[in-house]
């Protein structure tokens, strides 16, 4: 862990939302300070340097020197949380929590995949990642940057758990051991598309004229032999229009 790095504060005394716009304004951002059974109190930061510290590999369980412009005061902290304006994605708070570089404390740690699955170099399969982090306890200094999981032997419809996971020295994993990593899937097949328009062509009902309908009646009639009543035959072609 990277304790050398010093990132300045200034303990705030004015509160309020214009104190913090004021503060946002010229570059800075709100934050606090607390843990360790220690009383809390309020800082401004500068928004980049606190960036710069969340770009490095160990991002936030990066473990660096809080110094107090003024005051010979400073403290080893790591970022406990964050918050970002929804819209600009900037920083608009930072939450620090102290560290007893003595003391085991528990972080998330991402897990990094090692190598092509064989199940996808030649077999056709997809590797899907599940599980991207895990939870650890350590001593500060033990923190690890990431958890490194080869899939090179794994083949189509097997998977990878918590529990195979190289173990490291003073590091103790927390999660369910069975709990699954990855695993290499077979892609789903997306339907044709002359499938679904010929599905679609089925569903539409047909239109039938009116005036066809009556026709095989007519036929069909003539073919039985049966004559038509005398009043109907006596009637004008006129009327007979309007019958059908």
């Amino acid at each position: 862990m990277a304790t050398t790095i010093v990132v300045e504060a200034q303990e705030r005394t004015e509160l309020g939302k214009n104190a913090c716009r004021r503060l946002r304004k010229d570059g800075g951002i709100p934050g606090i300070v607390y843990g360790l059974d220690r009383p809390p109190f309020i800082v401004g930061v500068g928004a980049r340097r606190i960036e710069e510290v969340l770009s490095l590999e160990t991002g936030r369980n990066t473990i660096f020197t809080l110094a107090l412009k003024g005051q010979d005061r400073s403290r080893a902290v790591m970022i406990k949380a964050l918050q970002r304006d929804p819209v600009t994605e900037r920083l608009v708070h930072v939450d620090f929590v102290r560290v007893d570089l003595a003391r085991a404390v528990r972080v998330n740690v991402p897990i990094r995949v090692v190598g092509i699955a064989e199940g996808v170099k030649n077999e056709g399969g997809l590797l899907e990642f599940v599980l991207r982090k895990v939870e650890v306890e350590c001593l500060p200094a033990d923190i690890p940057e990431h958890m490194d999981l080869d899939v090179t032997a794994l083949h189509v419809n097997q998977h990878l758990s918590v529990k195979d996971l190289p173990p490291r020295e003073r590091v103790t994993i927390l999660d369910d051991p069975d709990a699954i990593v990855c695993v290499v899937a077979i892609p789903k097949e997306e339907a044709a598309p002359v499938v679904e328009e010929a599905a679609a062509e089925v569903a539409e009902p047909e239109v039938i004229k009116k005036g066809k309908e009556a026709a095989p009646e007519e036929g069909d009639a003539k073919k039985a032999g049966g004559a038509a009543p005398k009043g109907d035959a006596k009637k004008p072609a006129e009327d007979i229009t309007r019958a059908v």
